[in-house]
């Protein structure tokens, strides 16, 4: 691993763009971080300013220190000169030079983003995590933000068939944002994903990192789904990211009434592809399709199964405290009932004690 690279990432007025330009100049992190004084002036690759502050970086830094600190944490590196970095991530404008990882690092091309409101509604809570669940189901890799709403829901579906499945991070990888999906995080890189930044170690989460982070979100993909998306939602960032680098952009039509679907809407009259289910994705990429299994006789419900079941499908979330005064159950009863129609795929728990039906 190249711990000179990601000390690199560190140095300020150093971006992604001069980083690339000193790692092709010096043919390596090492050589960069030795390099004379006189050495970088004569590579034009840094302004005289910039020169002076990774030489003062140099001097304050200390390497082994980061390679402790990344060893801690479980983090790993690559360069996007290095075979393992994501294909499609390295054909972009703009790729980060170092991608910072925990977890396994997506191999080919059959990826997908799906992206949306963190404020969404039933309607998109579902479709984002049925899309995510059926293309996880047929070997796509699924990639969102970790963010609440939409990116969480993407994230659980995708593990729910068994796929996996990358968050990109808008911080250093040892601050989990939202703080909520830290066992969330844990299970993608635990399953064949992995979290991913091109933030170092120590960088918190801020405003202005979200956007940029959205760049990485639609490198890393053949197209992004937008499920959800306000008039100026920061998804619509994503997919402006996607036509610059000539990816698609599928949009998921909703209620003209929703706010939550006015962005979506928009696409789809400026031309964005229409999806309604995810064969729709693997018809248009030519993926091999297989059918999706169809429920058995396991899920047959019982009586109270079947009263909890019709109560949490009324197209809103409800608690379970909700369900305990409507129902009668008692709480224990409650409780086996809720497992084992999560266990049959009939509800899910979109947060502590408040469900969804599927």
């Amino acid at each position: 691993m190249d711990y000179f690279a990601a000390a690199l990432t560190g140095v300020p007025g150093v971006g992604a763009r001069r980083l690339r330009a000193l790692l092709t100049c010096f043919q390596s992190a090492e050589q960069v971080w030795r390099a004379t004084e006189k050495e970088l002036y004569a590579s034009h690759t840094l302004p005289e300013s910039v020169i002076q502050k990774l030489i003062s970086y140099r001097r304050k830094t200390d390497i082994a220190k980061i390679q402790e600190d990344m060893r801690r944490v479980g983090v790993q590196c690559v360069t996007c000169f290095e075979s393992n970095y994501p294909m499609l991530l390295g054909q972009t404008n703009n790729p980060p030079a170092v991608l910072f990882y925990k977890g396994n690092l997506p191999e080919g091309n059959r990826i997908v983003s799906i992206v949306g409101s963190r404020k969404a509604t039933p309607y998109g809570v579902n479709v984002s995590y049925q899309l995510a669940k059926e293309l996880a189901a047929h070997g796509v890799t699924i990639v969102s933000g970790g963010a609440r709403g939409i990116d969480t829901e993407a994230h659980k579906g995708a593990l729910a068939s068994g796929g996996a499945t990358i968050v990109v991070a808008a911080s250093g990888l040892d601050y989990v944002y939202p703080q909520e999906n830290r066992k969330l995080f844990k299970a993608v890189c635990e399953h064949g994903g992995a979290v991913v930044s091109e933030y170092p170690l120590g960088v918190r989460p801020c405003g202005r990192q979200f956007p940029a982070r959205n760049r990485i979100i639609a490198g890393m993909s053949c197209g992004v789904v937008v499920v959800e998306a306000a008039e100026r939602s920061g998804s619509l960032i994503t997919s402006d990211f996607a036509l610059e680098e000539g990816r698609d952009v599928f949009a998921v039509p909703g209620s003209i009434f929703s706010s939550l679907s006015k962005g979506t809407n928009r696409l789809l009259r400026k031309g964005a592809i229409c999806i309604t289910c995810s064969m729709e994705i693997l018809q248009e990429y030519n993926w091999g399709i297989t059918e999706i299994p169809q429920p058995g006789h396991a899920d047959v419900l019982e009586p109270d199964e079947e009263w909890v079941y019709r109560f949490c499908s009324t197209g809103s979330m409800v608690t379970e405290e909700e369900i305990l005064e409507q129902s009668g159950f008692s709480i224990p009863r409650l409780k086996l009932l809720l497992v084992k129609l999560q266990c049959k795929g009939k509800i899910r728990e979109v947060r502590n004690g408040v469900f969804v039906a599927i």
